[in-house]
């Protein structure tokens, strides 16, 4: 889980910019602070998910009092879980060589066990993913 600040900015037409000043071009534009959230959290998950998959380096947030803002902009924290957005845009299969005993194996084949979702299903079970 990680937390950032977002900077909410007012528009001339009515609604917001908003965006996450510890990610360059993490920016977008909302009607309210609702639809503001929900669209930087999904920038945000893009941005991160790409730097965790790249082994890249992850920005620590800026303390929220620290952050530069105009006046009449407003500043928020929102929270950022890569657990389902892993799952929607990371669900490409890859083929891994596992061993287990042939007597497991044979045991698995009579009872008509699938064993890609059963490691599958252990691996989120073990890793506490949901």
């Amino acid at each position: 889980m990680y937390v950032y600040p977002v900077v909410f900015s007012p528009t001339e037409q009515g609604g917001y910019c908003v965006y996450a000043p510890d990610f360059k071009g993490c920016i977008t534009e909302a009607e309210d602070y609702a639809e503001g959230i929900t669209k930087i959290r999904d920038g945000l998950c893009g941005m991160l998910y790409i730097l965790e998959r790249d082994r890249l380096a992850i920005p620590m947030p800026t303390p929220i009092d620290q952050v530069e803002r105009d006046p009449g902009d407003v500043v928020s924290l929102v929270d950022v879980s890569l657990d389902e957005y892993r799952r929607r845009v990371g669900s490409k299969a890859v083929r891994r060589t596992v061993s287990i005993p042939e007597w497991l194996d044979d045991m698995a084949i009579k009872a008509d066990i699938s064993l890609s979702q059963t490691i599958q299903k252990a691996l989120m079970e073990e890793l506490q993913v949901q």
